[in-house]
């Protein structure tokens, strides 16, 4: 992919006190220096170079622009402010908080440009900018997504007319193939015998996580989350409902099965208070006992610092679903996996979950 354009520097031009760019060795005189106006006409000239066109010149007093509209910087300082209450989940924020802000981070080149001014030949340097910095096709258009759904945001909000965002709307993401943006790596299942040996080396309480991820299908997020009081004990098969999980905005339950071998594992840590989360790092912590648990993060850096220490290759949490997952699908049909996985759509009647329910139970009695 070709490299944009370099931008040329906002200076003074010290006879007149004026701002000025030079542009093919040419002076464009942007009004009084460091005046919100003259920078936000310097933003326009530097998106767009970026975008490969040729420079708009500042309009004179008369146009149509206004004399102060409000800039793309102080649009995604007012979204974030928004997002950050929006986006919260039992009182903390959401894991799409940290989302925004990469994808917001994009925008710094245009963040004195007037948010009205943003155009799709805009969006379109900043996609190819991402992918010009190494960011996989899917991560592009995520945070695509994003910055569109911040203009969409801002017309609601009436700080720019609505056709600005409509316009972005329309610009499609990158597609596989037709782009110089790199694939992701697939995740793979991870290697039993990689798994075996990094057991070795990982405390009681992270080895009996890994264990049940294999058995259930739990995504790293739920096995960390699992406390008493969210099972239901009372069949021969046990029921997870965890207190959150991934797809709980879509209106759907979630429901993890435990066989009697899962049962197992698990019974140790049950002899706690209700409340108490059953896997907690052996270290010292200042938080209160029913707050102490490992999180994602120190779970995956468990098991990385275990597999150097056995000698393997690094995996990750996420890698003992899709090995689970691949091991039901071949077993029992697509159908058992995806009931096990809870990957149930969100317009599901409650019919059908009964019977996904009761597939599900019927499917961990079979695995050993």
């Amino acid at each position: 992919m070709a490299r944009s354009p370099s931008v040329p520097a906002y200076s003074l031009h010290k006879p007149s006190g004026r701002a000025v760019v030079k542009v093919k060795q040419r002076s464009i005189y942007l009004g009084e220096y460091g005046s919100p106006e003259s920078r936000q006409a310097y933003a326009r000239i530097a998106a767009d170079l970026m975008a490969g066109c040729e420079p708009t010149p500042p309009q004179q007093p008369g146009g149509t622009l206004p004399v102060r509209a409000v800039t793309i910087g102080e649009v995604v300082n007012a979204y974030a402010r928004y997002a950050s209450g929006y986006y919260r989940k039992s009182g903390k924020a959401t894991s799409e908080i940290a989302i925004i802000d990469a994808a917001l981070r994009h925008l710094g080149p245009y963040r004195d440009l007037p948010a009205a001014a943003f155009r799709v030949t805009d969006m379109r340097a900043t996609q190819e900018r991402m992918a010009s910095a190494g960011l996989a096709r899917p991560t592009v258009n995520k945070y695509q997504n994003r910055i569109v759904r911040v203009f969409k945001w801002a017309a609601v909000e009436e700080l720019i007319p609505a056709a600005v965002a409509q316009a972005l709307v329309l610009l499609p993401g990158l597609r596989r193939g037709r782009t110089t943006a790199s694939e992701p790596a697939p995740i793979l299942p991870v290697d039993q015998a990689v798994v075996d040996a990094t057991l070795l080396e990982l405390l009681p309480a992270v080895a009996t996580m890994v264990r049940l991820q294999l058995k259930t299908g739990m995504r790293p997020g739920e096995v960390v989350l699992l406390r008493p009081c969210d099972l239901d004990r009372t069949g021969e098969v046990w029921l997870y409902r965890p207190s959150t999980h991934k797809c709980e905005h879509h209106g759907t339950g979630r429901i993890v099965f435990l066989n009697a071998a899962s049962q197992t594992l698990l019974t140790p840590y049950l002899f706690r208070t209700p409340t108490e989360y059953c896997f907690r790092p052996e270290r010292w912590s200042p938080k209160p006992v029913a707050q102490r648990r490992y999180d994602t993060a120190s779970y995956g850096r468990s098991i990385r610092r275990a597999a150097e220490r056995a000698g393997v290759p690094p995996w990750f949490p996420n890698q003992l679903r899709h090995a689970f997952a691949t091991q039901v699908r071949a077993a029992f049909g697509l159908e058992a996996a995806q009931v096990l996985l809870g990957h149930s759509r969100a317009d599901v009647t409650q019919l059908y979950a009964e019977t996904n329910a009761a597939l599900g139970a019927a499917t961990v009695r079979a695995i050993e």
